[in-house]
């Protein structure tokens, strides 16, 4: 919805500096700040890749924030002020303090500013990281001056670049409030796998741990870890290393899955084995028309089915597995909805007006395949309708695609151009329409 806004002011910012003028370095370069932890009474930002946060920060309440629908980047502006500070994540790592220097030169002589690395101020950050900071002036053909502060920072598993650009008078006034937004910048352990590194590493170790008996563990071309016919859903496993941090330990897991018997099909394990491990995910009833597996129909054309989950597979239920197990489709659908609804965190891409800050609502974006199935789960409804303070209205265009806004005639107009749009391009389409959730559950908006 406003992703797009924000890459063209970002852009609009950026391109300031290549406007005819003159650029130069400035003379005195901002250090590297020390990191420090987010003040209590400021805001939080989180920037996740599915479960993986690639970067945090604080800001003061009253700074205005965009933020792509991807969550990143973010841009902060300071109310009543020339002044801002854009913050990008990159998944390229960074090598020490010549790869921080060799990422602020790129991007000087992209500028056609002049560069000397003497001029880089760096330091560590935390534990594992290392930073730089580097600055250079503007004058437009009006004579005035902008600043420009940049803030690259990093480890092997990624990058981040934070772009701080002002008035020269706004920037030279707040520079130490802008080090204080800076100092919050939070990067993940460097020995976490980001999840562009982790399918290879994984894959590499257990060749490694592998006999000269053992097959091979390769990466499909859809993106699955496989050995001969197990097949292994990276997205899942990937969450349960992220709970453990250890890539030994997952590695194992997978060796004694591929040497054991195998897990019994659905119709060979008993309710108290599977009823913890039950999600939901929403589906139109086209698209599992000729599958004979457990579903309840919804309004719309939609149908919930419960699943299976692991660290492999979504697992379809065969429909006779719920009389195997005395249950109807409904009673599976309560369980899988409970379980789905206990899980003690959902990630949330907040959705704010570009104007004026206002929280219009939520992306769903946890990542793990239940975006969709969570639009039944009534603790999350609950906890949305307080928060924004009214009715819900949901656009769904896709199974991972999934936006909650106050019900309002904008968000109304916002939506629906937004589902018509992104219906078409979705893998698992869903719904072209808006939606009202209520406590009755989901009901089509009439047009």
């Amino acid at each position: 919805m406003r992703g797009n806004r924000l890459i063209s002011t970002i852009r609009e910012f950026l391109g300031r500096s290549l406007r005819p003028g003159h650029s130069e370095p400035v003379a005195d370069i901002p250090p590297v700040p020390l990191p420090a932890d987010i003040p209590a009474h400021w805001r939080r930002y989180r920037s996740m890749a599915g479960p993986y946060e690639r970067f945090a920060l604080g800001y003061p309440r009253n700074w205005e924030s965009m933020v792509a629908e991807s969550g990143d980047p973010v841009h902060l502006s300071a109310p009543e002020l020339d002044l801002s500070i854009t913050v990008s994540a990159n998944p390229e790592a960074v090598f020490g303090p010549q790869g921080v220097i060799d990422l602020i030169e790129s991007m000087a002589l992209a500028r056609g500013l002049q560069f000397s690395w003497t001029d880089v101020a760096v330091d560590r950050w935390g534990e594992d990281g290392w930073a730089g900071s580097w600055a250079w002036r503007d004058q437009d053909v009006d004579g005035s001056h902008r600043t420009w502060r940049v803030l690259v920072m990093g480890h092997d598993q990624g990058s981040l670049i934070a772009l701080v650009n002002g008035a020269q008078q706004d920037f030279s006034n707040h520079l130490e409030l802008c080090d204080s937004v800076l100092a919050t910048i939070a990067l993940p352990p460097a020995a976490l796998l980001a999840p562009e590194n982790f399918p290879l590493a994984l894959c590499e170790l257990l060749n490694d741990r592998r006999s000269r008996q053992d097959p091979i563990w390769y990466l499909g071309e859809e993106g699955h870890l496989r050995c001969e016919e197990l097949v292994v859903r990276l997205a899942n496993i990937y969450r349960s290393y992220l709970l453990r941090q250890n890539l030994e330990e997952v590695a194992g897991l997978l060796d004694l899955e591929l040497h054991a018997v195998g897990d019994p099909p659905p119709a060979e394990q008993g309710w108290e084995e599977v009823r913890e491990r039950l999600r939901v995910v929403l589906r139109r009833e086209d698209a599992i028309r000729d599958l004979d597996v457990v579903s309840v129909p919804l309004p719309g054309g939609l149908v919930a089915c419960p699943v299976l989950d692991s660290d492999r597979q979504i697992t379809f239920i065969p429909s006779s597995q719920a009389s195997v197990w005395g249950l109807d489709s409904r009673a599976v659908l309560t369980w899988a909805v409970a379980a789905l609804d206990a899980e003690s965190s959902v990630h949330l891409i907040e959705l704010r007006d570009t104007e004026t800050d206002f929280l219009h609502g939520f992306r769903i974006a946890a990542d793990d395949g239940y975006d969709s199935g969570r639009l039944l789960c009534p603790s999350l409804r609950s906890t949305l309708e307080e928060t924004l303070e009214g009715p819900l209205l949901v656009a769904m265009p896709g199974a991972r695609a999934v936006m909650v806004l106050r019900d309002s005639a904008q968000s109304r107009a916002l939506l629906k151009g937004a589902a018509l749009r992104s219906y078409p391009e979705r893998a698992r389409p869903l719904s072209d329409g808006l939606w009202l959730w209520t406590e009755a559950g989901l009901e089509p908006l009439e047009s």
